[in-house]
């Protein structure tokens, strides 16, 4: 987390960077205080993925720490949320705020409202055929780009909105579409193999195939040899066959039951973990392949809509700074690198804030008491 005074400005700057990368972030807004915080309704800051703060939201550490942490929960699932910070949570608990304890010294009270900011979602069909038009069109219902890769699409009965590219190379579709889109292919066997190396060097965290189990094999063998991978790895890339099961015949059913699995995708985050773990596979191929120039344009790393994901807390040491751990007295998650710490009976423990350090060190057993102690003891 890194607060600072940016000025409108500078926060405009942040912002504009943001979209230009596409990445998600998160505005959080003070809507009401009481003092002696030294925020005012209005204050505002900007807070990434990552977690870095970028605005004012008053000079209280520990509720800098949990509006970042919960700024990244929104992020993380999309949805805004009303967060109240106070020396008695009860006080100022209601329906439709979730209350904190306001553990520094300061005290006083603080309302925030958070608001996430998500890359619109991108669709990239491949194909020409009436599936992949019609995959199009009903898209376009739906708040989400689609770009499409037909070579003789140019002139075809589409919605205005949408962007076509009549070019077959992967590395052209991949710079267009950009980073993480969804992609459906459905070019009915003519250019299966493109679009798939595309999806693959985007990133994509679904790849859909329609195609017989047959041709199926056959493309991911196809591009196994052009990247210079294992055909597992293709394979784990791929969903054959793509849709939900409507028992579908026609092409707009087709699209249709196709739709509804990016749907699905789209407000889940299992898509996301599995693109990770092909991030993750790839990125060793590519080490273990530096050489080829195929196998080198993999894609890297996806990142979710509202893309931020979670943090795994520990409430032990942690291995390495990568790991995050859990405030014994508040339950924040907080990044041991900045945290303050103490040391009790032989274990670590870190806190989102001097207040809470102090709490902690005032009665250590208070906070180690129920399933904490029992976590603690089993390490």
């Amino acid at each position: 987390m890194t607060p600072d005074t940016a000025s409108d400005a500078d926060l405009a700057a942040h912002e504009q960077a943001l979209q230009a990368r596409e990445e998600p972030y998160a505005w959080a807004t003070v809507v009401r205080r009481e003092p002696p915080v030294s925020a005012t309704v209005g204050d505002r800051a900007l807070v990434t993925a990552d977690g870095e703060l970028h605005g004012w939201i008053g000079g209280v550490s520990c509720a800098q720490s949990r509006v970042t942490s919960e700024a990244r929960a929104a992020i993380a699932d999309g949805e805004p949320r009303l967060i109240g910070i106070a020396p008695d949570p009860d006080v100022i608990d209601r329906p439709g705020l979730e209350a904190f304890p306001m553990q520094c010294h300061s005290q006083g009270t603080l309302e925030v409202f958070i608001d996430p900011v998500c890359p619109a979602t991108r669709l990239l069909v491949v194909g020409g055929s009436p599936i992949a038009h019609s995959l199009v069109r009903l898209a376009s219902e739906l708040d989400i780009e689609v770009v499409l890769v037909d070579p003789d699409g140019a002139d075809a009965d589409l919605p205005s909105e949408t962007t076509v590219l009549t070019t077959l190379e992967p590395d052209e579709i991949a710079e267009a579409v950009g980073s993480g889109p969804l992609v459906a292919i459905a070019s009915m066997g003519e250019y299966d193999a493109h679009g798939v190396v595309a999806g693959i060097r985007t990133g994509a965290p679904y790849i859909g195939l329609v195609a017989s189990e047959t041709r199926a094999a056959e493309t991911v063998d196809h591009v196994a040899g052009l990247l210079e991978e294992a055909p597992d790895t293709v394979r784990d890339a791929v969903t054959s066959p793509a849709g939900v099961d409507i028992s579908a015949s026609s092409a707009p059913e087709i699209a249709t039951s196709l739709l509804a699995e990016l749907v699905e995708v789209r407000s889940t985050t299992s898509g996301v973990a599995a693109s990770n773990e092909l991030a993750t596979h790839t990125d060793a191929s590519n080490a273990s392949n530096a050489d080829t120039a195929e196998s080198s344009e993999l894609a890297t790393e996806t990142a979710s809509c509202c893309g931020g994901g979670d943090e795994r807390p520990s409430t032990t040491e942690p291995e390495s700074s990568h790991e995050s751990a859990v405030d014994p007295v508040c339950g924040m998650t907080v990044d041991p690198d900045e945290a303050p710490s103490i040391t009790h009976q032989g274990t670590t423990y870190y806190f989102c804030c001097h207040g809470c350090a102090d709490a902690f060190r005032t009665d250590p057993d208070e906070y180690l008491e129920g399933p904490t102690t029992e976590t603690m003891n089993s390490v």
